[in-house]
């Protein structure tokens, strides 16, 4: 159906179900129109005529913000904050006199924190806190370093099975103990594969012959490498389950730089 802009007279298409309720062709047109014919639209403003809280200068305020005192602008409310501060912040003004647990001292606090403020200052809190430090170091306990055997004072709930002086300590430790190499490392898969099957020499000479001798991630020459590639399993060969047929396809190889290019690859498996 088509009918005209209310604004610009344009003809414009409109679908049967909202040929009543469009009216315009674009919304520049209808803020046009709305600001050029402000008194058609004063049945929708939903506001009243209210009085400043501080100069009682007449305000007009939708209902929806209107609360128990309201202000023409933050001077207004600035004002009346000042003027009746003793009045809107009585519970701050009627404190309680309570003595400092650290220097005994008298200090005031509002009425709430009467059961709950123990200190007149931070420095007396300072103080407090370094005594009671003093009282909770004592009750460490003495381990001897697992790595070095140095005597270190520990809390109790830090102490383990193994425990070390520093992180060097520890990494000495771990490297002579082997604790977490090899099959008790968490990314154990089984070790090293020294034997790929009876094709694998072949298969590895003509993967690196299909690549022209040259690495597939980073290009570099055997030439300019002075050593031959290496030939990466795409599909790691252990998931195969010892099937070195499918394992040694060329599809599945790759020539590669030792480092950093089979390293990566090696890193990122």
């Amino acid at each position: 159906m088509e009918k005209n802009c209310l604004n610009c007279n344009k003809l414009i298409k409109v679908k049967p179900s909202q040929f009543h309720r469009k009216k315009y062709c674009s919304k520049q047109c209808k803020g046009k129109y709305q600001s050029q014919n402000p008194i058609a639209f004063q049945h929708l403003q939903n506001r009243v005529i209210i009085n400043c809280s501080f100069c009682y200068k007449q305000i007009n305020r939708k209902q929806s913000i209107i609360s128990k005192n309201n202000y023409c602008n933050k001077n207004c409310r600035n004002n009346y904050l000042n003027q009746n501060s003793k009045q809107i912040n009585q519970h701050l003004v009627d404190k309680v006199e309570v003595n400092c647990q650290e220097c005994n001292v008298e200090f005031k606090v509002i009425k709430s924190r009467e059961g709950t403020a123990k200190y007149c200052s931070r420095l007396c809190l300072g103080k407090a806190n370094g005594r009671r430090g003093k009282v909770d170091y004592l009750k460490r306990i003495e381990v001897p370093c697992t790595n070095c055997g140095n005597i270190l004072a520990k809390k109790p709930s830090v102490v383990h099975k193994w425990n070390f002086c520093n992180e060097k300590c520890m990494g000495n430790y771990y490297e002579k103990s082997k604790a977490f190499a090899g099959e008790k490392s968490g990314t154990w898969q089984g070790g090293d594969i020294d034997y790929y099957g009876p094709n694998w020499r072949s298969q590895r000479r003509m993967a690196r012959k299909r690549d022209n001798y040259t690495c597939q991630d980073c290009g570099v020459s055997e030439k300019i490498y002075g050593q031959e590639l290496s030939v990466h399993h795409i599909k790691p060969f252990r998931s195969f389950d010892g099937d070195w047929r499918r394992a040694n396809q060329l599809s599945n190889l790759i020539s590669l730089c030792e480092y950093p290019c089979h390293r990566r690859r090696h890193g990122k498996q």
